[in-house]
């Protein structure tokens, strides 16, 4: 039943979420180079560390992963294999990640050397390697930045003017890497396509529809770049939660604008808020969260002004451009953590960050345009019995949206 696909693709998300939380897969590697040999320190979150398959016959993390990454780490010149002069050993890490540490032999200091990276691409399509490079006599220089994706697993490296390390990658090359990469972060990222779900349920036109998605897009554009650049800095533990409360927020006016009730639902939820704020901030709740008292009373304001100026389904459609908006804003914070973990390369800035930001807009557009054009067909009333599937893809979002929120203050 045709109906019942938008309504069933909502649940399948919410019961998916516990399997697909912080699923971005990230590793990093510094590289130091003398001309002949290369020195290679590999970081890698200890989450997707026990997800290889050396675990199984290894003592420890640190085994598991220089396993893997001698396997799948390769540095070739003049169509030969440089040599793994020492072997990987575990090196020192931050809680939560896995460091080991090698050094490569190469023939000469004039011949380009090519980098190929295999390492977790296989167990996750939308991993992401970030490698910096640098001279051991000169690291004052700075280096080079590669980003290793999927779909580009090999870079070729070479010496440079005044001791740089050149790698060939122009703006082209950068523009397309962010490009895809954005593209990958909006099409697995479930809580903001969940929010371009709730878009599509408020919206009650298509005209209204490309109205607040043109609002959200100006939104998390400006974020996304005022926050790469350092320019503007939020927590991201409380814009993960934030993004949580918007879906929950703008999926429940579905329903409750309609109703006359949210006057009623401002008061509680600022109540909530209250419980919330007293129990993060006078208790010993052990909870990962420090959110200030600030944070806490400006929620607290906003969902009662929210309740008192959304009195009916009227002032929602008139107000839902600017809060479209308003949640953009947080959502890009959450679009710029991918990109402030891995960094911009120095050379190419505006590359990486205009080719990210289009590659969000056009997955977007993915999702959306066909949710425009057929949702109204899948969201109408079954005669017999009468069910309202948008009001219970509404309700499923919102119970989502409350999940994330709570659960992402509290881990």
């Amino acid at each position: 039943m045709l109906r019942g696909v938008f309504a069933f693709l909502v649940l399948a998300m919410v019961a998916l979420t516990p399997s697909m939380a912080h699923n971005k897969s990230l590793s990093f590697s510094d590289w130091f180079w003398d001309g002949k040999t290369l020195q290679v320190s590999f970081t890698a979150p200890a989450r997707d560390v026990t997800l290889l398959p050396e675990v199984v016959t290894s003592q420890n993390l640190a085994q598991a992963l220089s396993i893997h990454v001698e396997k799948h780490l390769r540095l070739v010149q003049v169509n030969t294999p440089c040599r793994l002069e020492r072997g990987f050993e575990t090196a020192p890490a931050h809680d939560g990640y896995v460091r080991v540490t090698g050094r490569f032999g190469c023939f000469n200091d004039t011949t380009p050397i090519e980098m190929h990276n295999h390492a977790f691409f296989n167990l996750a399509r939308s991993h992401v390697h970030f490698a910096r490079l640098s001279l051991q006599e000169k690291p004052e220089l700075g280096g080079a930045e590669i980003l290793f994706t999927a779909t580009q697993r090999m870079h070729r490296i070479a010496p440079g003017e005044e001791g740089r390390i050149e790698t060939g990658v122009r703006f082209g090359e950068i523009f397309s890497s962010h490009f895809w990469l954005g593209i990958e972060h909006i099409v697995t990222g479930y809580d903001h396509l969940a929010f371009v779900f709730c878009l599509l349920l408020i919206g009650g036109t298509r005209r209204q529809s490309l109205l607040l998605i043109t609002g959200f897009t100006i939104g998390h554009s400006l974020t996304l770049a005022l926050a790469v650049l350092g320019v503007v800095r939020a927590d991201p533990q409380m814009v993960e939660a934030l993004i949580g409360f918007s879906i929950a927020l703008v999926a429940a006016e579905r329903i409750l604008a309609r109703n006359r009730l949210m006057p009623l639902t401002g008061m509680a939820a600022a109540g909530a808020f209250f419980v919330l704020s007293f129990i993060f901030t006078f208790t010993q709740s052990g909870f990962a969260s420090d959110i200030g008292l600030g944070v806490w009373a400006g929620l607290i304001l906003f969902c009662l002004a929210y309740g008192l100026v959304i009195r009916d389904e009227a002032d929602a459609l008139k107000l839902a451009p600017l809060m479209t908006l308003a949640f953009g804003l947080i959502h890009g914070f959450g679009f710029a953590g991918l990109l402030s973990d891995i960094g911009l390369p120095p050379d190419n800035v505006a590359g990486a960050l205009f080719g990210f930001n289009i590659g969000i807009e056009i997955g977007q557009l993915l999702v959306f345009v066909p949710l425009v054009v057929f949702g109204p067909y899948l969201l109408e009333e079954v005669p017999t019995p009468p069910i309202k599937w948008a009001d219970i893809a509404a309700l499923m979002l919102t119970v989502l949206g409350v999940f994330l929120f709570v659960s992402r203050l509290i881990i």
